[in-house]
């Protein structure tokens, strides 16, 4: 549930690269089962909606979307090179129509709350996770076939083993006056 007690309003999109058990393609989880068909109308009506073995988690399309995710991530590799990258469906207009305008920080900071959950749930498995800031909305929604703002992405993510930069340099915060 959402902070405040109201049912979760975010849906994960996934990209699913290089996951164990799941083929690669374009995947849904969602996250409060009874608004499942409410997307399944909204949503492009050739998704196959294939139940998967885990809960809530549901088969789009089939396929490698590495260069989808790539592109809707502002051309950036990370988004293509993971396990998987996702992006945060929110209910949107309902959601203020309902609640007012507050609403709109409470669907970010419910995005948040996942972020940190996976950027947890990442590191525990030893993985490294990073939020996505560019990403192109617009193309995303397209891709599932919005048309209408009833749903909008509002954050995107992704999950994957680190690369080294050896561009990048470490050093020790403070110095040490022993």
């Amino acid at each position: 549930e959402s902070l405040d007690g109201r049912q979760s309003s975010v849906n994960l999109i996934l990209f699913i690269h290089d996951v164990e058990n799941l083929q690669p393609g374009l995947y849904i989880v969602i996250r409060n089962e009874s608004r499942r068909q409410v997307l399944k109308e909204l949503l492009d009506p050739d998704f196959l909606w294939k139940a998967t073995d885990v809960e809530g988690l549901y088969l789009l399309k089939e396929g490698d979307c590495k260069a989808q995710a790539k592109m809707i991530s502002c051309s950036q590799d990370i988004a293509a090179d993971g396990a998987f990258s996702l992006g945060m469906l929110a209910e949107y207009s309902m959601q203020l129509h309902s609640f007012g305008p507050h609403r709109y920080k409470e669907l970010y900071w419910e995005c948040g709350a996942i972020g940190q959950q996976l950027y947890l749930e990442a590191t525990a498995l030893g993985l490294s996770a990073t939020g996505i800031g560019c990403f192109l909305d617009d193309e995303m929604h397209a891709l599932l076939g919005l048309e209408d703002n009833r749903h909008q992405v509002l954050y995107h993510f992704t999950v994957g083993r680190a690369l080294v930069d050896g561009r990048l340099s470490t050093q020790p915060p403070y110095e040490r006056n022993d």
